[in-house]
């Protein structure tokens, strides 16, 4: 009877862990948007955006490059975005990244200081994507909705 009630405890705790992780996933995301300039595409989800930024498409359906622009280690996001995106720390994706570069599979990406730098790099670069504090302004034309 005992041994019952723990296997059912454990299988509750099992149950209850991805929900968990879903909820902290889109409260994480809340806080911040998606930009891209001329990437043929008005909505992304969380996958295809991880995707996106893993480099894992290296053109965008209008045939422009990706090009990817994560914050640097001076922005405040980097380790949220770090972990939002790739599941690591902003190191760990500093070395996934070489990792990629080195093998010659995509172009490095632009790891820029604030909002602003990446939001202006995104309005000026074809191609570029970037995510930045959802209560920076930008150009409507550069916004990507979330889809869930």
């Amino acid at each position: 009877m005992v041994f019952r009630s723990v296997i059912c405890l454990v299988l509750l705790l099992f149950l209850s862990i991805p929900f968990e992780v879903k909820a902290q996933g889109q409260e994480i995301v809340s806080g911040y948007q998606v930009i891209a300039n001329d990437a043929g595409i008005t909505q992304i989800s969380l996958g295809e955006l991880r995707n996106r930024f893993k480099g894992k498409h290296a053109s965008w359906e209008t045939d422009s490059e990706v090009l990817i622009v994560l914050p640097s280690s001076k922005n405040e996001h980097a380790e949220a975005i770090s972990k939002l995106i790739y599941n690591k720390s902003f190191y760990g994706v500093k070395k996934f990244w070489l990792s990629l570069v080195f093998q010659g599979r995509f172009s490095p990406p632009h790891f820029l200081d604030s909002d602003e730098e990446i939001a202006k790099f995104v309005s000026n670069n074809e191609g570029a994507i970037g995510l930045i504090s959802k209560g920076f302004e930008v150009s409507e034309k550069l916004k990507i909705d979330l889809k869930d």
